[in-house]
């Protein structure tokens, strides 16, 4: 192993960490280790690319999808590549397409670096759970639930998105459990709070699965995303964009734009999709206190504008509704009891009388849970108590830096720990999408290469053993869980 050889981990194998192990597996020579540690089954899906129903479509297109900022073709071309193959029909840069088939391809994206391009002996897949992490001035310690110890020049946390809640009895806190939809009887009633992209997913399932009984979607304002149509992003440069701090003056500038792009002829969609490029820029401009009020006054008017359904999708929706069987409405939760076979609920509708009724099934479908104070990750919890991180302020995640270096307690950038994808929302705001994700997968992975060799080259005194180790540092297996899955296993 050379001097300046890296080993850097990677915690987390759904997107966003298996597309930045491609880029540092692009990098390496030799010697280079990357280790990819998963604790679910299936390395390159993640929660969102792992569902089996074809209905639930990627809500953007193709032609946006590609894992490379340079290579913009990609995805639609191994699209290409897959249909020539089948009777499917063709897609083209505007089609949507399954989120199974997108997860198929981050996969085939890990396969071609290991058998085309020959990474083979640099790729450790480690189908493990993090528990335990010790950073240290030469190096970093990550202990897995299975007892094994890595020592590594960095770890990068690209942990997914947590459930809103946790299960109970007929109440599903977790929308993405398969169970959520399971066993409920034909015709009986349906809630699910929270009314957008997940409700969507829920409800195709609900379909899918023969429901025929009613399907309650609520959520504190009641607002369904909107559909996708054909528009061109609009050409905004840096210098069109209002010099402001203020959310509010912000928000005002937006609506006078689309007023005048609709004056123009153009879709209020082109406005949203031309402010993509400098929303990162737009939100570290704002102060924590404008970042509450854009939480807390319009996030959801933006959500449903940017996140929107594809036609196909909305098409399904629309005509749920028009028969009657799915109803959308702003409600607030106020008491809610499960048991194992019903859950009777609370409601406090925006306008209208408290009300009362029991229904089969509740599932949340409100978001992923972003306040990692809540999360039950040991790993989390782990660089929380010891100080090796912090949250997000706003309770959107954890503290990174401009370069993706996890904040510690006391505000430092660390050297060695960084974090990557949603985890990271608090500090880039958009950063959930393919495109920002690959971008920032393409820049930490430079960073990574560059800051860990340098390093290792300056000081090869102080650099020690990297890899597996048989025992973890002083007492890190103490609190350990039990063992999950198998041992490590090299390769693909």
């Amino acid at each position: 192993m050379h001097s300046d050889s890296f080993s850097i981990g990677v915690v987390g194998a759904g997107f966003s960490g298996a597309l930045l192990a491609v880029h540092l597996l692009h990098r390496c020579r030799p010697g280079d280790r990357v280790y990819l540690i998963e604790k679910r089954a299936g390395f390159g899906r993640g929660l969102a690319y792992s569902t089996v129903n074809q209905n639930h479509l990627l809500n953007v297109r193709a032609g946006n999808m590609s894992a490379f900022q340079d290579r913009p073709d990609h995805f639609v071309e191994w699209l290409r590549r897959q249909r020539s193959e089948s009777s499917d029909p063709p897609v083209d840069s505007d089609s949507f397409v399954s989120r199974r088939l997108y997860g198929t391809y981050v996969r085939s994206l890990l396969c071609d670096e290991l058998w085309s391009g020959g990474k083979g002996t640099n790729l450790y897949l480690v189908p493990d759970q993090g528990v335990a992490l010790h950073e240290a001035p030469d190096g970093v310690s990550l202990v897995v639930a299975g007892g094994r110890c890595y020592r590594l020049d960095a770890v990068v946390f690209a942990a997914g998105n947590m459930p809103p809640d946790r299960n109970e009895g007929a109440y599903f806190g977790n929308p993405w459990d398969p169970a959520a939809i399971a066993g409920i009887p034909k015709h009986s009633p349906v809630l699910l709070i929270g009314t957008g992209l997940t409700m969507v997913d829920i409800v195709l399932s609900l379909l899918d699965a023969q429901h025929r009984g009613p399907i309650r979607a609520i959520s504190r304002r009641g607002l369904l995303p909107q559909v996708h149509r054909t528009a061109r992003p609009l050409d905004l440069a840096a210098w069109d964009l209002p010099r402001t701090t203020s959310i509010t003056r912000l928000a005002h500038w937006v609506r006078s734009r689309v007023r005048e792009a609709a004056a123009d002829g153009w879709d209020w969609r082109s406005v949203v999709d031309g402010l993509r490029p400098h929303l990162q820029d737009l939100w570290r401009r704002l102060s924590l206190e404008e970042r509450r009020r854009f939480l807390r006054h319009l996030r959801p008017w933006w959500d449903v504008h940017r996140h929107r359904m594809a036609p196909v999708v909305a098409e399904q929706i629309q005509a749920a509704m028009t028969r009657g069987q799915l109803s959308i409405g702003a409600c607030r939760v106020v008491d809610m009891a499960p048991s194992d076979s019903q859950v009777r609920i609370t409601l406090r509708p925006r306008h209208g009388d408290v009300e009362t009724a029991e229904y089969a099934r509740v599932i949340n479908c409100s978001g992923p849970e972003t306040d990692y104070r809540a999360c039950d990750d040991p790993l989390i919890n782990d660089l929380l108590r010891r100080g090796f991180a912090r949250p997000d302020p706003l309770g959107l995640g954890l503290q990174v830096s401009e370069q993706g270096a996890l904040l510690s307690s006391d505000g430092k950038a660390s050297s060695r720990l960084f974090a990557l994808g949603p985890v990271t929302r608090g500090s880039f705001w958009e950063i959930v999408a393919v495109p920002d994700i690959r971008m920032h997968c393409a820049r930490l992975a430079a960073y990574l290469e560059t800051s860990v060799r340098e390093r290792n080259r300056a000081e090869p005194s102080v650099r020690r053993q990297r890899g597996i180790i048989s025992s973890p540092p002083e007492e890190r297996l103490a609190n350990a869980v039990p063992p999950l899955l198998r041992p490590t296993a090299k390769g693909a």
